[in-house]
Protein backbone atom coordinates (compact mmCIF):
# COMPACT_ATOMS: atom_id res chain seq x y z
CA UNK A 1 0.00 0.00 0.00
CA UNK A 2 2.90 2.37 0.53
CA UNK A 3 4.46 1.79 -2.30
CA UNK A 4 1.59 2.16 -3.99
CA UNK A 5 0.95 5.83 -2.51
CA UNK A 6 4.50 6.46 -3.42
CA UNK A 7 3.84 5.74 -7.24
CA UNK A 8 0.52 8.20 -6.66
CA UNK A 9 2.83 11.36 -5.71
CA UNK A 10 5.48 10.53 -8.51
CA UNK A 11 2.85 9.85 -10.93
CA UNK A 12 1.69 13.27 -10.48
CA UNK A 13 4.80 14.82 -9.85
CA UNK A 14 5.12 13.56 -13.64
CA UNK A 15 1.79 14.74 -14.99
CA UNK A 16 2.40 17.89 -13.33
CA UNK A 17 5.73 18.62 -14.33
CA UNK A 18 5.20 17.51 -18.27
CA UNK A 19 2.39 20.31 -18.41
CA UNK A 20 4.46 22.75 -16.15
CA UNK A 21 7.40 22.10 -19.10
CA UNK A 22 5.18 23.43 -22.03
CA UNK A 23 4.39 27.17 -21.88
CA UNK A 24 1.63 28.73 -24.33
CA UNK A 25 3.87 32.24 -25.08
CA UNK A 26 1.05 33.45 -27.43
CA UNK A 27 0.26 37.04 -25.98
CA UNK A 28 -3.96 37.67 -25.45
CA UNK A 29 -5.49 39.22 -28.15
CA UNK A 30 -7.76 40.99 -25.66
CA UNK A 31 -4.98 44.14 -25.86
CA UNK A 32 -4.33 44.21 -29.32
CA UNK A 33 -2.34 47.12 -29.94
CA UNK A 34 -0.42 47.28 -27.07
CA UNK A 35 2.93 45.86 -27.39
CA UNK A 36 2.81 44.92 -31.16
CA UNK A 37 4.64 46.81 -33.32
CA UNK A 38 5.15 46.94 -36.95
CA UNK A 39 6.75 43.96 -38.91
CA UNK A 40 7.53 44.84 -42.45
CA UNK A 41 4.41 47.08 -43.88
CA UNK A 42 1.78 47.83 -41.41
CA UNK A 43 -1.71 46.47 -42.39
CA UNK A 44 -4.25 48.72 -43.34
CA UNK A 45 -5.68 47.50 -39.57
CA UNK A 46 -4.75 45.34 -36.66
CA UNK A 47 -7.06 45.31 -34.05
CA UNK A 48 -9.08 43.53 -31.55
CA UNK A 49 -12.49 43.59 -33.54
CA UNK A 50 -14.70 42.45 -30.14
CA UNK A 51 -16.72 39.57 -30.55
CA UNK A 52 -16.42 37.22 -34.07
CA UNK A 53 -18.47 33.92 -34.75
CA UNK A 54 -18.15 32.82 -31.26
CA UNK A 55 -15.09 34.28 -30.17
CA UNK A 56 -14.51 37.35 -28.22
CA UNK A 57 -11.35 39.55 -28.43
CA UNK A 58 -10.68 38.27 -31.76
CA UNK A 59 -7.51 40.26 -33.29
CA UNK A 60 -8.68 41.37 -37.58
CA UNK A 61 -5.59 41.60 -39.49
CA UNK A 62 -7.27 44.36 -42.61
CA UNK A 63 -5.93 44.17 -46.16
CA UNK A 64 -6.88 46.61 -48.69
CA UNK A 65 -5.92 48.28 -51.45
CA UNK A 66 -4.25 51.35 -49.84
CA UNK A 67 -1.47 48.78 -48.51
CA UNK A 68 -0.83 47.20 -52.36
CA UNK A 69 2.58 47.89 -54.02
CA UNK A 70 1.72 50.80 -55.91
CA UNK A 71 0.36 53.09 -53.09
CA UNK A 72 3.11 52.60 -50.42
CA UNK A 73 6.25 55.06 -50.56
CA UNK A 74 8.84 54.31 -52.79
CA UNK A 75 11.06 53.08 -50.12
CA UNK A 76 8.35 50.79 -49.94
CA UNK A 77 8.17 49.63 -53.18
CA UNK A 78 9.02 46.03 -52.41
CA UNK A 79 7.11 42.28 -52.54
CA UNK A 80 9.42 42.35 -49.45
CA UNK A 81 6.29 44.60 -47.77
CA UNK A 82 3.49 42.96 -49.20
CA UNK A 83 3.73 40.75 -46.41
CA UNK A 84 2.05 43.21 -43.56
CA UNK A 85 1.76 42.66 -39.60
CA UNK A 86 2.28 42.98 -36.32
CA UNK A 87 5.38 41.64 -34.43
CA UNK A 88 5.32 41.00 -30.10
CA UNK A 89 8.55 39.55 -28.06
CA UNK A 90 7.82 36.47 -26.42
CA UNK A 91 10.34 33.92 -24.62
CA UNK A 92 10.49 30.18 -23.47
CA UNK A 93 12.69 27.41 -24.34
CA UNK A 94 11.74 24.05 -25.11
CA UNK A 95 8.12 23.13 -24.49
CA UNK A 96 7.16 26.11 -25.60
CA UNK A 97 4.24 26.93 -27.99
CA UNK A 98 2.49 29.40 -29.89
CA UNK A 99 -1.04 28.91 -30.81
CA UNK A 100 -3.83 30.36 -32.25
CA UNK A 101 -7.18 29.90 -34.07
CA UNK A 102 -8.03 31.08 -37.70
CA UNK A 103 -11.71 31.95 -39.05
CA UNK A 104 -11.79 30.51 -42.77
CA UNK A 105 -14.87 31.80 -44.58
CA UNK A 106 -16.06 29.79 -47.63
CA UNK A 107 -15.17 32.17 -49.99
CA UNK A 108 -11.76 31.40 -49.36
CA UNK A 109 -11.80 28.19 -50.96
CA UNK A 110 -12.47 30.03 -53.98
CA UNK A 111 -9.10 31.41 -55.84
CA UNK A 112 -11.47 33.08 -58.16
CA UNK A 113 -13.04 34.93 -55.43
CA UNK A 114 -9.78 36.82 -54.05
CA UNK A 115 -6.59 35.61 -53.40
CA UNK A 116 -5.41 35.50 -49.72
CA UNK A 117 -3.11 34.21 -47.31
CA UNK A 118 -2.05 34.47 -44.00
CA UNK A 119 0.17 33.02 -40.80
CA UNK A 120 1.32 32.69 -38.03
CA UNK A 121 5.18 32.67 -37.71
CA UNK A 122 7.41 32.36 -34.85
CA UNK A 123 11.05 33.83 -34.14
CA UNK A 124 13.60 31.67 -32.61
CA UNK A 125 17.00 32.70 -31.32
CA UNK A 126 20.10 31.13 -30.88
CA UNK A 127 22.07 31.13 -27.42
CA UNK A 128 23.93 34.14 -28.81
CA UNK A 129 20.45 35.78 -29.23
CA UNK A 130 20.46 35.98 -33.34
CA UNK A 131 17.78 34.76 -35.32
CA UNK A 132 18.07 31.04 -36.32
CA UNK A 133 14.60 29.78 -37.44
CA UNK A 134 11.29 31.06 -38.90
CA UNK A 135 8.57 28.35 -38.10
CA UNK A 136 5.18 29.26 -40.06
CA UNK A 137 1.69 28.15 -40.12
CA UNK A 138 -1.26 29.74 -41.82
CA UNK A 139 -3.85 29.26 -44.92
CA UNK A 140 -3.55 30.64 -48.39
CA UNK A 141 -5.95 29.55 -51.96
CA UNK A 142 -2.99 31.12 -54.21
CA UNK A 143 -0.56 29.15 -56.32
CA UNK A 144 -2.49 26.44 -57.26
CA UNK A 145 -3.00 25.37 -53.37
CA UNK A 146 -5.69 26.25 -51.51
CA UNK A 147 -5.46 25.08 -47.64
CA UNK A 148 -3.22 24.69 -44.74
CA UNK A 149 0.75 24.80 -45.05
CA UNK A 150 3.98 25.22 -42.92
CA UNK A 151 7.39 26.82 -43.99
CA UNK A 152 10.07 24.85 -43.72
CA UNK A 153 13.33 27.30 -43.28
CA UNK A 154 16.08 24.61 -43.42
CA UNK A 155 15.06 23.98 -46.92
CA UNK A 156 13.37 27.33 -47.98
CA UNK A 157 9.67 25.41 -49.27
CA UNK A 158 6.30 25.82 -48.48
CA UNK A 159 5.31 22.29 -47.21
CA UNK A 160 1.19 21.85 -48.58
CA UNK A 161 -0.83 19.69 -45.29
CA UNK A 162 -3.44 17.84 -47.35
CA UNK A 163 -5.80 18.41 -44.85
CA UNK A 164 -9.46 18.84 -44.83
CA UNK A 165 -9.85 22.63 -44.59
CA UNK A 166 -12.96 23.45 -42.01
CA UNK A 167 -14.78 26.26 -43.64
CA UNK A 168 -16.98 28.41 -41.92
CA UNK A 169 -15.62 27.76 -38.51
CA UNK A 170 -12.37 28.35 -36.45
CA UNK A 171 -9.17 25.67 -37.35
CA UNK A 172 -6.39 25.91 -34.26
CA UNK A 173 -2.80 26.25 -35.52
CA UNK A 174 0.26 25.57 -32.86
CA UNK A 175 3.93 25.31 -33.08
CA UNK A 176 5.79 23.64 -30.38
CA UNK A 177 9.86 24.13 -30.08
CA UNK A 178 10.92 20.65 -28.28
CA UNK A 179 14.08 21.58 -28.33
CA UNK A 180 15.61 19.61 -30.96
CA UNK A 181 12.47 20.51 -33.18
CA UNK A 182 9.65 22.40 -34.27
CA UNK A 183 6.29 20.55 -34.56
CA UNK A 184 3.54 21.84 -36.45
CA UNK A 185 -0.23 21.29 -35.28
CA UNK A 186 -3.41 21.70 -36.68
CA UNK A 187 -6.28 21.20 -34.32
CA UNK A 188 -3.87 19.41 -31.87
CA UNK A 189 -3.24 17.12 -34.26
CA UNK A 190 0.56 16.91 -35.36
CA UNK A 191 1.55 17.27 -39.32
CA UNK A 192 4.53 18.39 -39.87
CA UNK A 193 8.04 18.02 -38.14
CA UNK A 194 11.59 19.94 -38.55
CA UNK A 195 14.03 18.36 -36.99
CA UNK A 196 16.88 21.00 -38.20
CA UNK A 197 16.75 23.68 -35.85
CA UNK A 198 19.95 25.80 -36.67
CA UNK A 199 21.26 26.03 -32.64
CA UNK A 200 18.01 27.55 -31.79
CA UNK A 201 17.31 27.84 -28.31
CA UNK A 202 13.56 29.59 -27.97
CA UNK A 203 11.30 31.69 -29.21
CA UNK A 204 12.25 35.33 -28.94
CA UNK A 205 9.01 37.05 -31.24
CA UNK A 206 5.63 35.79 -32.70
CA UNK A 207 4.50 37.65 -35.79
CA UNK A 208 0.96 38.25 -37.13
CA UNK A 209 0.37 38.47 -40.79
CA UNK A 210 -1.04 38.36 -44.04
CA UNK A 211 -0.22 38.92 -47.55
CA UNK A 212 -1.07 42.20 -49.91
CA UNK A 213 -1.80 41.00 -53.42
CA UNK A 214 -2.71 44.16 -54.85
CA UNK A 215 0.16 45.54 -57.61
CA UNK A 216 2.54 42.71 -56.84
CA UNK A 217 4.81 42.32 -60.03
CA UNK A 218 5.93 38.88 -58.80
CA UNK A 219 3.04 37.20 -58.90
CA UNK A 220 1.00 36.20 -62.21
CA UNK A 221 -3.06 35.09 -61.70
CA UNK A 222 -3.13 37.03 -58.87
CA UNK A 223 -7.07 38.22 -58.11
CA UNK A 224 -6.42 41.13 -55.00
CA UNK A 225 -9.56 41.60 -53.14
CA UNK A 226 -9.65 43.45 -49.84
CA UNK A 227 -9.94 41.17 -46.94
CA UNK A 228 -9.45 40.56 -42.99
CA UNK A 229 -8.22 37.35 -41.76
CA UNK A 230 -9.33 36.63 -38.08
CA UNK A 231 -7.45 35.28 -35.66
CA UNK A 232 -8.51 34.46 -31.72
CA UNK A 233 -6.23 32.99 -28.73
CA UNK A 234 -9.26 31.02 -27.32
CA UNK A 235 -7.37 28.42 -25.09
CA UNK A 236 -5.55 25.66 -26.95
CA UNK A 237 -4.45 22.79 -25.65
CA UNK A 238 -0.96 22.28 -25.47
CA UNK A 239 0.34 19.27 -27.92
CA UNK A 240 3.08 18.12 -26.60
CA UNK A 241 1.67 17.53 -22.97
CA UNK A 242 -1.76 16.28 -23.56
CA UNK A 243 -0.31 12.32 -24.32
CA UNK A 244 0.85 12.81 -20.99
CA UNK A 245 -1.80 14.51 -19.06
CA UNK A 246 -4.29 11.98 -20.07
CA UNK A 247 -2.55 9.15 -19.56
CA UNK A 248 -1.56 10.59 -16.10
CA UNK A 249 -4.96 11.21 -15.26
CA UNK A 250 -5.81 7.85 -16.10
CA UNK A 251 -3.06 6.32 -13.85
CA UNK A 252 -4.08 8.94 -10.87
CA UNK A 253 -7.11 7.46 -10.51
CA UNK A 254 -7.07 4.11 -10.79
CA UNK A 255 -4.14 4.35 -7.93
CA UNK A 256 -6.47 7.40 -5.42
CA UNK A 257 -8.76 4.00 -5.48
CA UNK A 258 -6.36 1.35 -4.25
CA UNK A 259 -4.68 4.07 -2.17
CA UNK A 260 -8.16 4.48 -0.39
CA UNK A 261 -8.69 0.76 0.00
Amino acid sequence: MKKLCACLIVLGVIVGAGVASAAELMPDFATVPTGWYTDRYAPQSFTNVGSFEGRNNVLGIGITSAGGFDARPAAYQSTFYNTQGMGYTISGGAGSTISAELYIPSSWGIPADGSVRTDMWGVLTDASSAVSGYPIIGFTNYGGFTGYRVWDDTNGVWIDIAKTVKYNGWTAFSIEFTGTSYEFFINNQLVYTNTSVNGSTGFSEVIMQAYNFYGDPSLTGTVPVDYTAHWANTPVPIPGALWLLGSGLVGLAGLRRRCRK
